[in-house]
């Protein structure tokens, strides 16, 4: 603890002297490692969570990817990817128990949020990489954390099961309707009375089950995101889908829509006791409960960013509803914008923000800057500068107040990429930006080359726009050629899908599915989580975990 957070306290000289104590701190990073791994404990799994969350957000992500994977091992090991109850059921073969049963329902409630910290871990390594995930439906049968006053006032409730999907059971082709992201194995209770956000079906008109979800708190909702996030990438990007096979796009575009409904309904069944009025409540954002929120809109972000800028060769490309994937990218990019703005200027100026954050505000930068690069008519967004300086000040924020830490962390890649893909499309009309490359632009590890002041400085990139703006000039979108490798800067394709709805798609599967994808009671859903919604303040979580 001492090692990860001697930078991020007030006074100069006291941090100055925790770092001194440290001395050479790969030297004692490595220590803890050694030290933490040795045996298992609820202890070592903090001590290498907090290693984990370091390494990652000072830029050395590769660094933490093995240790994620052990701590997803550990978890198992000690059992804690299922409730202490569970461990007494009836088997042929009882697997050797190295922990102690939790002494009553804090020490209980500890271990499960130690656990999800794991989880979370292992889905931020996947959705970063595109990897698999580790912990899945076979491992973990676990129940929510509880909102962060019960736990500290030691008041036992009980919470709901979260449900993972079975891999098998969700691959394209498979309907996922009916897979619960609570699962079935909850006990059922007299006083359920309240309706889950992740069980919403993915039939509009359908009816959600009713979960009990009164005892759970922003850390929660904050688990259900990043789930929804992973659940894009493992069930939608990473699913090898044969274009030319009509059978498969048909059944991964309904994949598609079956997704977009579910985020849908997340955001639509969210408890109204945290909908505020913003006016009155504009100094209290609860941060995993932003943290929840951002991560929806990323994941709007991901799931239609293949509609909204298909490849050229997909003979298909104009039956999908890419206006509308395009106008729910933006609109999800510009609300990240919003949100990080207010949050930045209320959160402690001290603290660090999650790396999961960056890599949302990172998602929809890179967005904006697609739909200016692709679209001959649009202006580039003066949110992209806006979540540019969000990323600096995150990355300053990482460094701490007296700048004693590593200055090229995370944050600071994650802008030091954007600003030198809008660098290259400035100076080549050629340069082509692809969507999925989001995974492969990021290097995971710092250069040795790297100097302490290597992060990027907004006010020089900002003078890259100006002068187009400044003589009333068009943006350089203007100047892309016909032929970019995405359709969005090809006029003919406005022509082509603004007569889809009235004209003939084609026939079979992929006709209908096409058409279902082009109505306007699906068009017209209300996908984004805005800022003016005001769900961002409980007085259950007060911030803490």
């Amino acid at each position: 603890m001492i090692l990860s957070a001697s930078h991020h306290v007030p006074r100069r000289d006291v941090a100055e002297i925790a770092q001194s104590l440290i001395g050479d701190q790969e030297d004692v990073r490595d220590w803890v490692v050694a030290k933490a791994t040795k045996c298992l404990s609820v202890e070592n799994l903090q001590a290498l969570i907090i290693i984990c969350f370091r390494d990652i957000g000072d830029g050395e992500e590769c660094r933490a990817w093995s240790l994620i994977g052990a701590l997803t091992r550990m978890v198992e090991y000690l059992q804690l990817t299922i409730e202490s109850d569970e461990a007494d059921r009836s088997s042929f073969s009882r697997p050797y128990t190295s922990l102690h049963p939790p002494h009553g329902w804090t020490e209980a409630e500890e271990r499960r949020r130690v656990f999800w910290c794991v989880f979370n871990l292992d889905r931020f390594c996947s959705f970063t990489t595109a990897w698999n995930t580790s912990l899945t439906s076979d491992d973990v049968n676990r129940r929510l954390p509880c909102d962060g006053i019960t736990w500290r006032k030691e008041e036992t409730v009980s919470t709901p099961y979260f449900g993972i999907w079975d891999k098998s059971a969700a691959r394209i082709g498979n309907p996922i309707a009916f897979l619960p992201s609570h699962s079935t194995t909850a006990p059922a209770t007299a006083d359920e009375g309240g309706i889950t956000p992740s069980e919403a079906t993915t039939s509009p008109g359908a009816a959600a089950s009713s979960v009990d979800m009164s005892t759970v708190g922003a850390f929660a909702y904050c688990i259900e995101a990043t789930e929804s996030l992973s659940r894009v990438t493992s069930y939608f990007l990473q699913q090898k889908v044969n274009t030319k096979d009509h059978n498969d796009l048909g059944s991964w575009l309904t994949r598609f829509k079956e997704l977009d409904v579910r985020l849908v309904h997340w955001k639509m069944l969210l408890p109204k006791k945290w909908k505020v009025n913003i006016a009155q409540q504009s100094s209290r954002m609860d941060p995993n409960l932003t943290l929840a929120h951002v991560t929806h809109n990323a994941s709007m972000i991901l799931l239609h960013q293949p509609i909204a800028f298909p490849p050229l060769d997909w003979t298909f490309r104009t039956r999908l509803p890419s206006f509308c994937s395009l106008d729910t990218c933006q609109a999800a990019a510009i609300e990240i914008a919003t949100i990080t703005n207010h949050y930045l200027q209320i959160a402690e100026h001290t603290g660090p923000l999650s790396n999961q954050y960056a890599f949302c505000v990172y998602l929809a930068a890179r967005v904006l800057l697609l739909h200016w690069r692709y679209h001959a008519t649009d202006s580039l967004s003066s949110e992209f500068w806006a979540l540019i300086q969000n990323l600096e000040t995150m990355a300053k924020r990482w460094a701490g107040p007296h700048q004693l830490g590593i200055r090229e962390n995370l944050a600071s890649k994650y802008q030091a990429v954007l600003v030198d893909l809008h660098t290259r499309c400035v100076q080549d009309a050629s340069f082509n930006i692809n969507p999925s490359a989001y995974t492969t632009e990021v290097k995971h590890s710092r250069s040795v080359s790297q100097h302490l002041d290597a992060a990027p400085r907004l006010q020089g990139h900002q003078a890259v726009r100006h002068p187009a703006q400044e003589n009333g000039g068009p943006s350089f979108a203007g100047n892309v050629s016909a032929n970019a490798y995405y359709p969005g800067a090809t006029p003919s394709l406005v022509n082509a899908q603004a007569g889809q709805r009235s004209g003939s798609v084609g026939s079979g599967d992929l006709g209908m599915i096409s058409q279902m994808l082009l109505d306007a009671e699906f068009i017209d859903m209300d996908r984004v989580i805005s800022f003016d919604d005001g769900i961002f303040g409980t007085e259950h979580e007060s911030g803490c975990f």
